[in-house]
């Protein structure tokens, strides 16, 4: 046959032929193809190949090449493989006088592309950072190119968000995660929040709000009493025990009345707070009453009572000292500045560990040659559990000063305050020269040491709670 035409010879363009989406996800075999065109003479070999095997014979078709309008050619073959292997990326290569083409061809697509989004885990709110994440996942993508959005209230969000995919799903094509962190003011004020995906032949949109996730079961939280012990610092340094009780999650305080009481029915008189904004948008209020220590390390009992417009009947709530089993006074050892850090000179940190205690309260501060420092000049971390039976706790607490103030001499004391001490105080001091002179004190010799300074401290603060 002889084929008269006008167009110039030219190399082939192809074009990958894979499954569409929606195809039956039961098909098996999986077909594929590959599509040359506008090429000239008509002469093309097609052959196929994979990662593995780079000549694959099994399950290949060609189909006669056809004249185009234009007086090129068009030519196709086909590959059939098992459903299991459809997610392999296959490789389709023509060979033609005016120069070879290879074309990659996607993982066939099956099954119908489904779209989820789920709400907050409402326990992560409880963390000190007060997020949680909502997540959007789609799957049974036909493609890699995909677009996700997220939306607040109707606007696109920027921040917050972690995606990860398009990754390959095996035969269900290729699936896209999305997470977006939201704080619980935004979640519990029913905000909006919107995933969007486009991608090609699938195009969607999932909101999802407080109001969305529990319809018609939401409603307002419930006023509700929290009794808040006094800690040892206040009873140590006050002589009495400052008792709260924080009424929470009120509409107004508009009404609000709160009153303490003793075992034996006798008021106690109670400073109520000024109402605060709590993250949910309520109102919080403090009600706090001072009794004595002495009564309160007894175990005596107290009462708060609370009434409120919104509440059908006062709420009441008992508050007395807990009774501490296997308690353990502390032990104090301090540290100064690594030789690594002072040969920087530019800080020096000295730092108190405090450890083998329970109760967990306790209190600690620093001294600079007997003067009390500000608190914002060092670092308290809270008590750890460091052993469960019996149960011990440990903390320790780091002060940065320059490295010349170091090198100057001055002492630093680490002043620990624990109900189970002998004198409910103790305190350990360090200073450049008894660090290269004496190294470390024995821990016997250190207490006999600071006798005498601890129980100065001791009179001095005695002296102040009772001025």
């Amino acid at each position: 046959m002889v084929t008269v035409t006008t167009a110039s010879p030219a190399a082939p363009s192809l074009f990958p032929l894979v499954s569409s989406c929606g195809a039956d996800p039961s098909q098996d075999p999986v077909a594929m193809g590959c599509l040359a065109k506008d090429f000239l003479p008509d002469s093309i070999k097609f052959s196929w190949s994979d990662d593995k095997n780079p000549n694959i014979t099994d399950g290949v078709k060609k189909f006669p090449s056809v004249l185009n309008t234009v007086g090129t050619y068009s030519a196709t073959t086909q590959l059939l493989v098992p459903a299991s292997k459809a997610q392999t990326i296959f490789y389709c290569l023509a060979e033609h006088p005016n120069g070879n083409k290879k074309i990659e061809i996607p993982p066939a697509c099956t099954g119908e592309p489904s779209m989820t989004i789920r709400p907050p885990a409402r326990d992560q709110f409880l963390e000190p950072n007060k997020t949680s994440t909502i997540i959007c996942s789609v799957k049974n993508l036909c493609s890699q190119a995909v677009t996700l959005k997220w939306l607040k209230d109707g606007v696109e969000v920027s921040s917050g968000i972690h995606t990860e995919g398009p990754v390959s799903s095996g035969p269900n094509g290729y699936s896209l995660l999305s997470e977006l962190t939201v704080s619980e003011k935004d979640w519990d004020n029913d905000r909006v929040y919107s995933c969007k995906v486009e991608s090609k032949n699938f195009s969607d949109i999932r909101n999802i709000s407080k109001s969305f996730e529990c319809g018609s079961d939401c409603s307002p939280p419930e006023i509700g009493a929290l009794l808040i012990p006094p800690n040892f610092f206040d009873i140590y340094i006050r002589k009495s025990a400052i008792l709260t009780c924080k009424v929470i999650n009120m509409q107004s305080a508009e009404g609000l009345n709160v009153i303490w009481t003793k075992e034996d029915g006798s008021e106690l008189k109670t400073s109520i707070g000024d109402p605060k904004v709590q993250s949910n948008g309520r109102l919080s209020v403090d009600a706090t009453t001072s009794v004595c220590a002495d009564e309160w390390e007894r175990g005596d009992k107290y009462t708060c009572k609370v009434t409120h417009p919104e509440l059908i009947f006062p709420l009441k709530k008992t508050l007395t000292k807990e009774p501490v089993t296997n308690s353990h006074a502390p032990s104090v050892y301090i540290f100064p500045p690594p030789s690594e850090q002072l040969a920087l000179r530019e800080a020096a940190t000295v730092t108190c560990l405090v450890k083998g205690f329970n109760p967990p309260d306790l209190f600690i501060k620093w001294l600079s040659n007997g003067e009390e420092l500000n608190a914002s000049k060092y670092i308290n971390t809270e008590p750890i559990l460091e052993s469960s039976q019996p149960p011990l706790y440990f903390a320790y607490s780091t002060l940065n000063i320059n490295e010349q103030e170091w090198n100057a001499g001055n002492t630093y004391t680490c002043l620990v305050g624990h109900e189970k001490l002998p004198l409910q105080v103790t305190q350990r001091t360090v200073d450049k020269s008894t660090v290269y002179l004496d190294g470390f004190v024995d821990a016997e010799e250190e207490d006999f040491y600071n006798l005498w300074t601890t129980a100065s401290t001791f009179i001095i603060l005695f002296l102040l709670s009772l001025f």
